[in-house]
Order: structure tokens, then sequence, then C-alpha cells
């Protein structure tokens, strides 16, 4: 009833908030959709993008280990088993990280039984994966640190070092035989 009796002036002043309100939502929407289309190019360009490095990104893990092989040539001697160089035996005993390892030997020993190998060659991998991890304990960062640092190298190569010098011991306590190491290596079939 009272919209009834308004004036022309009050109804231009009413439409003209009402545009206002419409205008305000419709022409951020427009913006919207119509930047949406340079968005969606956008969007359209990175997964081109992501398509061509596919290949590049399988690759990794191959390269990594390539790299790893390489890296650990500098310490230990290539083939199988792994030996010490004299570079290694320098860190070792340089590093003083033989008394790291006996400090956590049987800890060590017990995180390798967990996982039930099959063979020796299976066992040394994991022996160095799980002197690796070592690095991330709390407890064990600083000691670590200040091995490397003594020695002149990274704290992964001092931790390399150090699971093949416990390796012998760590494959004895698992009934293994060292000579099977080579045995089943992949590399060697």
């Amino acid at each position: 009833m009272i919209l009834l009796k308004l004036s022309i002036g009050e109804w231009i002043a009413i439409s003209a908030v009402l545009v206002a309100i419409l205008a305000s939502i419709i022409i951020p929407l427009l913006i919207l959709v119509f930047r949406s289309g340079g968005l969606f190019e956008r969007v359209d360009n990175i997964k081109d993008t992501i398509d061509e490095m596919k290949p590049d990104v399988k690759m990794i893990p191959v390269i990594k280990e390539k790299i790893d092989v390489l890296w650990a040539t500098r310490f230990t001697t290539p083939g199988s088993p792994l030996v010490l160089t004299d570079k290694g035996k320098k860190v070792l005993k340089d590093s003083k990280i033989e008394k790291f390892t006996n400090e956590y030997f049987n800890e060590i020993l017990e995180q390798v039984k967990k996982k039930n190998y099959q063979n020796a060659y299976q066992a040394q991998e994991a022996l160095i994966s799980i002197v690796r991890e070592y690095k991330n304990k709390h407890d064990c960062k600083n000691k670590l640190e200040n091995a490397a640092f003594i020695a002149g190298v990274d704290v992964d190569s001092v931790l390399l070092v150090a699971a093949i010098n416990i390796r012998n011991r760590i494959i004895k306590e698992l009934h293994f035989k060292i000579d099977d190491i080579d045995k089943y290596d992949p590399s060697k079939k």
C-alpha cells in the first residue's frame, strides 16, 4: 500500500538504489567471468607444462640412484660388497664415528632385524638407509654434525662410512654370509 503512494521522485530514487545494488553485483561477476577465460587459459598452459615435465620427473629416481653411487665411491670401492677406501677409512678415523655406532649398535641391529630381510644384500642396503636416518634424530644430530665437521665431510658421508664399518657385524648377527652380498646384488645379475 505504501508503494502506491510514492511520488515519482521517490520511485526514481528507489530505482536508482536498485540499479546501483544490481550493478555492484553484476559488474564484478562480469569482470570475473571475463578474466576467468584468461585464468582457464593459464591453467591449461600449466597442465601442458606439467605433462611435458612428466618424463623428466620419472627419471629423478634413476638419476638420484646414479648420483648416490658416484657419491658413495668417494668413500667405498665400487662393486659388491662395499669396502671402505683409504678416504673412507680416514673419515672413519677422523670422525670417531665408530664410537657413535658402538653406542647405537643394538638399536640399529634391532631396526634391521625388524625388516626381516631375506639375504645379505637386502640387509646391507637396509642398514645404510637406517643409519642414514640417524641424522634426523634430535639426540644424534649434534654428535653427527660434530663428527662430520672434524672429518671435513658432510653428515651423510660420515653415516655411510659408519654403516659400512658395522655392516659385517650386522650381517653376521643376522646369520648371513658377507660373501652373499655380491650373490644377491641386482647389478651383478
